[in-house]
């Protein structure tokens, strides 16, 4: 009876470790796929690479100024970055079962993404997408 006991034990064990380690998969997945997005959005005052906002449990509805407004580029590696830590901090609260938004509300992001800027390629957002879905390959759920 006892190695039924330890059996189970490890089974519970195994349990846990496949959702703490999808989980893990889940963040990583949402970090990579913001991370190409607000990298891959031209830039001119900030704005576009800003706006994109991450949310944890439903998707934001609102657009904001630039984290540090600029001209002709000028701001793009402050604002890249303020971004992705906006995106970091909200994904650090996904738990599971909920759901990882990943959004940009201006008006003008579809044209972009449509290949209106020559500082990027059309279809950067589904690149994007592209990028966080192959680290799903790699991954390892069971231990």
């Amino acid at each position: 009876m006892a190695s039924l006991d330890r059996f189970a034990h490890r089974m519970r064990l195994r349990g846990r470790n496949v959702t703490e380690n999808t989980d893990k998969l889940v963040r990583k997945v949402a970090l990579i796929t913001d991370q190409a997005v607000v990298s891959a959005t031209p830039v001119d005052t900030g704005r576009a690479k800003s706006n994109w906002l991450v949310q944890v449990g439903s998707s934001p509805n609102t657009a904001i100024e630039p984290y540090v407004p600029g001209k002709f580029g000028s701001t793009a590696a402050e604002n890249t970055q303020a971004a992705i830590d906006q995106a970091s901090s909200a994904i650090s609260g996904y738990t599971s079962g909920s759901a990882i938004y990943i959004t940009n509300n201006l008006p003008y992001i579809q044209k972009l993404n449509n290949g209106s800027s020559a500082q990027a390629s059309a279809n950067f957002v589904q690149q994007a997408v592209l990028e966080g879905a192959a680290a799903v390959h790699t991954a390892r759920i069971l231990d």
